[in-house]
């Protein structure tokens, strides 16, 4: 049976001029789409932080065309944009509130008491919200890694995302990086006849053996042991200059080489960590401070969007008992230590036990 029923919250709700919200969610990807799906449906303010300008998440940032085939409802498999507007559609629909462009700063406790909540104070880079409970659902990996060897081109053939698939029919890409993400990207190419040249710093990709073969027998170019040396226009297409002394001329770049940790925006926010860099939860998918939850790749090793789908559930749930209960995990918590007490205490006295049934050896 439900645990609860869906609350659409009041049309008359004047979202610009609430004094704070009930929860407020960093991250509009699948983890926090998903947990701002299940706090709206349950009558809570719900108002989510997204630094790009897009909600999605990597579904929608790093393989937007890909045909994802491991979501369960889709037979035939569906794209990440597809997947990632469906999502955000669904929650505009439940009245969940985005700020997009706005990269999270900090965290602030606060004295303003809420029936019994101290509200937090989240602060953007362009504003600040106050609020009860907070979700970090931003993943580990905050921006992509980018070559000021590009970026000074200001072209708008430069990508850090794969692009969209006409943005290439049949053309020369220069594709940097090794990995999955870059393979993945030239098999696109070469589906829509184009030529992608992999540059790579090492003797091969690092990425899964059977794609490599499949690029390169469609017509990739491997540009081993090599890095952009220089990079300027030739006519109206982008002239690269490798280390290796090979020259590109190519109609679009993409450069897939990683993204920047967010270890340093954990360490700003005080939460513990656990050694790997990522954020340290309890059972209830809370952080070492109270009233901020953490869900997704922040601290996950199943990185799949169904995973973060459930984990963005499950704490929105605890955080809406928290709020309509708010001494409900306390007491989990108090029942949990009382639990693993009672069994220690069995384990000890069944130790002792075994111990006065062993005979003595003589001596």
């Amino acid at each position: 049976m439900s645990d609860y029923l869906v609350t659409e919250l009041n049309e008359d709700i004047d979202f610009q001029d609430l004094p704070y919200w009930d929860v407020v969610i960093v991250g509009a990807g699948p983890a926090g789409l998903a947990a701002s799906l299940t706090t709206a449906h349950r009558g809570l303010t719900t108002l989510i932080v997204e630094a790009r300008d897009h909600a999605g998440g990597q579904p929608w940032f790093l393989y937007p065309h890909k045909r994802i085939v491991d979501v369960p409802g889709f037979p035939d498999g569906i794209t990440g944009e597809e997947l990632s507007d469906r999502v955000y559609r669904q929650a505009r629909s439940a009245r969940v509130q985005f700020r997009f462009d706005e990269e999270l700063v900090s965290i602030e406790d606060t004295d303003q008491m809420e029936q019994d909540d101290a509200l937090k104070r989240v602060v953007t880079s362009r504003g600040e919200y106050f609020c009860r409970k907070v979700i970090l659902a931003f993943g580990l990996l905050h921006h992509p890694r980018r070559l000021p060897v590009l970026d000074t081109l200001e072209s708008p053939n430069v990508h850090y995302k794969i692009p969209r698939i006409g943005d290439y029919d049949g053309g020369e890409v220069a594709i940097v990086g090794g990995g999955d993400s870059a393979v993945d990207a030239a098999a696109m190419v070469v589906e829509r006849n184009g030529r992608p040249h992999l540059i790579v710093r090492a003797d091969t990709p690092r990425a899964r053996a059977d794609m490599v073969d499949r690029v390169t027998s469609g017509g990739a170019v491997l540009h081993a042991r090599a890095e952009i040396a220089a990079a300027g226009f030739e006519s109206d297409r982008i002239l690269l200059s490798l280390t290796n002394g090979e020259r590109i001329l190519c109609d679009a770049v993409v450069v897939q080489i990683g993204y920047l940790s967010a270890r340093e925006t954990f360490e700003r926010l005080l939460v513990r960590m656990n050694d790997d860099g990522s954020v340290a939860i309890d059972p209830y998918y809370e952080t070492s401070r109270r009233g901020i939850f953490a869900v997704g790749d922040v601290h996950g090793d199943i990185k799949l969007i169904a995973v973060a789908w459930a984990e963005g559930i499950q704490a929105a749930i605890y955080a809406f008992r928290e709020i309509t209960s708010p001494y409900w995990l306390s007491e989990r918590r108090l029942h949990d230590l009382k639990m693993t007490l009672i069994s220690e205490k069995i384990h000890e006295a069944a130790d002792m036990k075994a111990s006065a049934r062993k005979p003595r050896s003589d001596t």
